[in-house]
């Protein structure tokens, strides 16, 4: 009987101290220094920036990539820290406070009655591999809409994307490669609402 516990002890302990491989965690956090604008013709209005539309795989915390023209897959060993809806929506946000074109900027959640409505809908947010994965690239494409509040109507709308190669041929290197080119949006980003707002 002695020897039947040691034995179920050891089978014990042995499951217990299965190794589990981590997991990444990576984060979407451009370093994006947008320009202040002096003047500007929508300073009196307020701005709510909605939670952004898009794929119901941007608002998971999955990573996923493409391979060749149609597979799309999930990395096992990354992840995101926060869901790319959610970080691009607050990357969006603290762009425009920078570029004091209204005279406040509210999160989609607030409950304060605004002139101004940006919609966002991110398009394309995703790294992909070529088909023998010798080479890979990000795509980001966003569109904004500034609506007034008002009378629901479409101020101005336009579409931003850009593509990097990625340097580095793995997740990691596509995190790079992805905020990089999401920081190229929001700069581009905010250029246009300092036309619209001319």
């Amino acid at each position: 009987m002695k020897l039947l516990y040691i034995i179920l002890a050891v089978f014990a302990f042995s499951a217990c101290s299965t190794t589990v491989p981590s997991v990444a965690e990576y984060r979407i956090n451009t370093d994006a220094k947008p320009q202040a604008f002096t003047q500007s013709a929508c300073r009196e209005n307020s701005l709510k920036v909605a939670q952004a539309f898009s794929p119901s795989s941007l608002m998971s915390l999955n990573m996923n990539y493409g391979q060749g023209d149609h597979k799309q897959f999930v990395f096992t060993q990354s992840q995101w820290a926060q869901s790319p809806n959610n970080a691009i929506t607050a990357e969006l946000l603290k762009s425009i406070k920078a570029t004091k074109l209204f005279k406040n900027v509210q999160v989609s959640k607030s409950r304060s009655n605004n002139s101004l409505l940006l919609e966002t809908s991110i398009e394309d947010f995703m790294q992909y591999f070529s088909e023998d994965e010798s080479s890979s690239y990000v795509s980001v494409v966003v569109t904004l809409t500034l609506i007034d509040t008002n009378s629901n109507r479409v101020l101005a709308t336009e579409t931003f994307s850009s593509k990097m190669d990625v340097l580095s041929v793995n997740a990691s290197g596509g995190v790079t490669a992805l905020n990089e080119a999401l920081q190229n949006v929001l700069e581009d980003g905010v250029l246009w609402f300092g036309e619209v707002c001319r």
